[in-house]
């Protein structure tokens, strides 16, 4: 059971740049490397996503925008963090050049609730521009264990295991640590002090949500949640980092894809209907049955 202090690893909104930067890393290690590794990373991609912010004042709807990250995993489709799109009006992945990927819909667990983390954060993301990347990150399919080494990417705020976060220059980050943890369908590590430490050690800080968590070249873990047993979760020594564990979710990953591909081919006139309009220019969330073992 969670009884440590939780936030969302979401990008901030309201008032920040929508640019934000990466993790927070072992305080004794060049932050160069990281934006070095992170370089590596082609698949993780910025995402955008504009939300109605209602002000308590006025009372007036104003556009807002939330950052987080996401992993093309085919060449029309990326996974990210169900807990960053359910509320958005509008969506948008961009690479490290700017090239903007506006994505047409999202499908998202029906089980997810945002107030309950650790359970059903994940979602598929569709667009209709080819990410047309050399390289298309599969999914694990586990098992996971304790002690597996893992890679770490994504742009949120950026700081050290001192620190916690607290910078924004709008630059991805990778870095290194292990799995620590299992439970309620996800994945744990933290940061470990003195030399039994990882190289590049690597927490997930707000903005990170959507980006992955790789075990070999494969992805492991959407990152997700910050957890902390002094109330601050911040990204210091003693927080956990939590990713959602990939391997549950890959035969529905693979089905959603499968079956709205068929749909694309025909047109709605074989395979399986489309769950959406396919000529609607705007974002189209749909909630689909997930039932885990």
């Amino acid at each position: 059971m969670f009884i440590r202090a939780l936030i969302f690893a979401l990008g901030l909104l309201l008032g920040l740049s929508t640019n934000l930067n990466a993790g927070t890393r072992d305080p004794d290690t060049p932050d160069a490397k990281y934006l070095e590794f992170g370089q590596k990373f082609p698949s993780v991609l910025r995402l955008r996503a504009i939300t109605d912010y209602i002000d308590p004042k006025t009372g007036e709807k104003q556009p807002t925008f939330q950052n987080g990250s996401a992993v093309v995993i085919k060449p029309n489709w990326a996974l990210t963090a169900a807990h960053v799109v359910v509320d958005a009006v509008a969506h948008e992945l961009i690479n490290d050049e700017g090239e903007i990927y506006p994505l047409t819909f999202v499908i998202v667990p029906k089980e997810f609730k945002p107030e309950r983390m650790g359970y059903y954060d994940v979602a598929l993301c569709y667009s209709p521009k080819d990410f047309n990347l050399d390289f298309y990150t599969p999914l694990h399919e586990g098992p996971e264990n304790l002690d597996d080494p893992i890679t770490i990417a994504g742009y949120g705020l950026h700081g050290t295991f001192h620190t916690g976060y607290q910078f924004d220059d709008g630059k991805k980050r990778a870095g290194h640590n292990k799995i620590e943890g299992l439970e309620r369908g996800i994945l744990i590590c933290k940061p470990t002090p003195g030399k039994t430490r990882m190289p590049l050690e690597y927490m997930i800080s707000p903005g990170d949500s959507g980006g992955g968590m790789f075990i070999g070249n494969k992805l492991a873990g959407i990152n997700s949640f910050l957890m902390a047993s002094d109330q601050k979760p911040n990204g210091t020594y003693g927080d956990e980092s939590a990713f959602t564990r990939v391997s549950l979710y890959a035969d529905w990953v693979k089905s959603q894809i499968e079956k709205h591909e068929l749909a694309f081919a025909g047109r709605g006139t074989t395979g399986a209907e489309l769950d959406f309009d396919i000529s609607s220019t705007g974002i189209k969330i749909v909630a689909v049955d997930l039932h885990l073992p």
